[in-house]
């Protein structure tokens, strides 16, 4: 926990990042349930505000699915060094023929 606490404090784009994604799913949360839009209720359906907050938002999630894959990488990565196995996938038989 340590580690993704310091990797996080490195990088200053992570907290602004998750909380425009935050936003972007409470505005869609407003959309489905309510069919209100939160954002351009605020600033104006089609104002460049508008068009430049779902931007940033899609840039946001984007940027957050790649810190994921990153973080789930070095995991592997620290659990092949330590000589653990990975689940291969394959199914034996109870005669343990493949």
């Amino acid at each position: 926990m340590r580690k993704m606490h310091e990797m996080h404090n490195k990088d200053s784009l992570y907290i602004p990042f998750k909380v425009l994604t935050i936003i972007g799913a409470i505005n869609w949360g407003f959309v489905g349930l309510l069919n209100f839009d939160l954002v351009a209720a605020i600033f104006g359906k089609k104002s460049f505000i508008t068009r430049l907050i779902y931007t940033l938002v899609g840039l946001a999630g984007v940027f957050l699915i790649m810190k994921h894959r990153e973080k789930l990488a070095m995991r592997i990565r620290e659990k092949e060094i330590k000589g653990e196995k990975r689940y291969s996938g394959k199914q034996y038989s109870w005669s343990g023929i493949q």
